[in-house]
């Protein structure tokens, strides 16, 4: 949600798509986050790896948005026509797309479903998406996911600590520690958050793929 200037709230849009996730399930995962500028939507989720998938993607600095339920008609091998609801699909920044299949690792392996998976997948077309992947919960990287997790958690903004952080970055000239830059902001824990929010927004970036700490390295992000 976002804040006002006056103390009011403006709710986040709530995505529609044209399958509804049913949730509140005893036995099942379900639920929705928030997401965008200014946490301005909010998106249903029907599994945990879901969830994680959608965060990481987010949090990649070449994903520009993340679409959910996106349905796809098909024709199957009985020429039958159907329709798949791809669970994520990503806008690059380069502008290509990106479909996402999310199943568990269990369903991926069975056989059945690998090859709907793959009758679906031969029929996307350029004007639907430049490429189709499957995630399960084996293809998420645990340093990705924890940085992921991280920024998302601490995605709401701090002002004071968020300004005083940007002008201490754009003072470097070279990597630093983050436990430094947190020192220089002078907000402790609140100087923390907001070097997170920076690595977040990509001004700032890791210099090795490590787990976002105290004593992990950052540098202003290098322009492509």
């Amino acid at each position: 949600m976002k804040y006002l200037s006056d103390g009011g709230l403006v709710m986040p849009e709530r995505i529609q798509t044209s399958r509804k996730v049913a949730k509140g399930r005893r036995t099942h995962f379900t639920g929705q986050f928030t997401f965008g500028p200014d946490e301005g939507q909010t998106m249903d989720i029907e599994s945990h790896t879901e969830l994680c998938t959608a965060l990481v993607t987010i949090a990649r600095p070449d994903v520009a948005g993340l679409e959910n339920q996106v349905p796809f008609k098909w024709v199957k091998p009985n020429g039958e026509t159907a329709t798949h609801h791809f669970d994520f699909r990503d806008l690059m920044t380069d502008g290509s797309r990106r479909a996402i299949m999310v199943k568990s690792e269990y369903r991926r392996r069975q056989p059945e479903v690998q090859r709907e998976l793959a009758q679906i997948a031969a029929q996307v077309t350029p004007g639907f998406a430049d490429e189709v992947v499957i995630m399960t919960e084996r293809d998420l990287d645990p340093v990705e996911l924890f940085n992921a997790e991280m920024m998302h958690e601490m995605r709401r903004p701090d002002p004071v600590a968020d300004a005083t952080a940007r002008r201490i970055m754009n003072e470097m000239v070279a990597s630093a520690q983050i436990q430094d830059l947190v020192d220089a902001i002078g907000l402790g824990a609140r100087g923390f958050r907001a070097i997170v929010r920076l690595i977040r927004s990509h001004e700032l970036q890791l210099v090795i793929k490590v787990r976002i700490a105290h004593e992990a390295y950052v540098r202003r992000r290098i322009s492509k």
